[in-house]
C-alpha cells in the first residue's frame, strides 16, 4: 500500500522545495494540501509535473478548506466554496491524482429552524462534484472532522448516515482521519474500520492524546494502533495512507513507525 507525505508538514515552506525535500527523505508518493502557501496555480502545477516525471512521484491533493462551507445556506458562499473546490479538482486531474479529500459542510444555525438544511444541501453538492469526478476519473474522498466541531461528518454513524445516502454516487468515498476519529473516543477508529471500512479510499494518519486534534508522529500519542492495524492491513485504498504531521522532521519516524505496524 502506497504511503504518501501531506504538504502539512512544511506549509510555510515554498511547495517545490518540500516536494524536492519529500524525495530526498524516501518519498515517492506526496499528497498536495492546496492551501495557503501551497495553493496551487498553473505555475505550482507544471513545476509538480516535472517533478512527477523526473522522480515518478504520485499524487494525492488535498482540497481548500480554510473559509470553505459547501453545504451553507448563503448561496453566494457555497457557490465560491464549490469553484474552489472544482478548481482543485481538475489540477489534480492534472497532475493525474487518483483521489481529492474534501471536508464536509459546516451545520447551519436553519438547521434549527428547518431540520435538514445543511445536510440536504451537503448531499447536493455531492452529486455535482460526482459527475465532475465522473468527467475526470478521480475518486472524492470525504473527510471525518475531530471532535467538537460544527463538521457535518465527524463520527462513524455519521459517515454511515452518508454512505446510506449517496450509494448512487460512485466516484464519492470516505477518507478516515485517524487522528480525527481518536478525538471521538478512543475505540472509534476500530469501529469505523469495521463498519464502514468497504467504503474507505483513503486514510490520514497522525496521532494525539484523545483531546487536541495535533497531529503528533505517528505512535507518538495515544492512539492504539496495535488494534486497528490488522483492520488497516485488509483495505484496498484508491488513495493509500497519508502521514499528515505539521512538522517535517516527524515524517520519516512516523514512516518508518507504519512500515514495521503493517509487516
Amino acid at each position: 500500500m502506497r504511503i504518501y507525505l501531506s504538504s502539512l508538514a512544511s506549509v510555510s515552506k515554498p511547495l517545490k522545495s518540500f516536494v524536492v525535500k519529500a524525495v530526498n527523505s524516501g518519498f515517492n508518493n506526496i499528497e498536495i494540501l492546496d492551501e495557503w502557501g501551497h495553493r496551487l496555480n498553473d505555475r505550482k502545477v507544471q513545476e509538480l509535473v516535472e517533478l512527477k516525471r523526473s522522480y515518478y512521484l504520485n499524487y494525492v491533493v488535498h482540497a481548500p478548506y480554510d473559509g470553505i462551507n459547501v453545504s451553507t445556506p448563503q448561496r453566494a458562499l457555497r457557490r465560491m466554496s464549490l469553484k474552489l473546490i472544482e478548481r482543485s479538482m481538475n489540477y489534480a486531474h492534472y497532475l493525474e491524482a487518483k483521489l481529492v479529500v474534501v471536508h464536509s459542510g459546516f451545520k447551519s444555525p436553519l438547521d434549527y429552524l428547518k431540520p435538514g438544511t445543511s445536510w440536504n444541501l451537503f448531499l447536493k453538492t455531492l452529486k455535482r462534484l460526482n459527475k465532475l469526478a465522473d468527467d475526470l476519473d478521480i475518486y472524492i474522498g470525504i473527510e471525518n472532522m475531530p471532535s467538537g466541531t460544527n463538521a457535518i461528518i465527524q463520527s462513524c454513524e455519521e459517515a454511515l448516515m452518508l454512505i446510506e445516502e449517496m450509494w448512487a454516487l460512485d466516484k464519492v468515498g470516505l477518507t478516515l482521519d485517524v487522528g480525527h476519529s481518536n478525538t471521538i473516543s478512543i475505540h472509534e477508529t476500530q469501529n469505523y474500520l469495521l463498519k464502514a471500512g468497504k467504503h474507505l479510499l483513503h486514510m490520514h494518519l497522525h496521532d494525539n492524546n484523545g483531546y487536541v486534534d495535533s497531529h503528533l508522529a505517528v505512535g507518538s500519542g495515544m492512539i492504539d494502533w496495535a488494534s486497528i492495524a490488522p483492520l488497516i492491513k485488509e483495505l484496498k485504498l484508491v488513495g493509500g495512507l497519508t502521514i499528515e504531521v505539521m512538522r517535517f522532521k516527524d515524517a520519516k519516524k512516523s514512516f518508518d513507525f507504519i512500515t514495521r505496524m503493517l509487516r
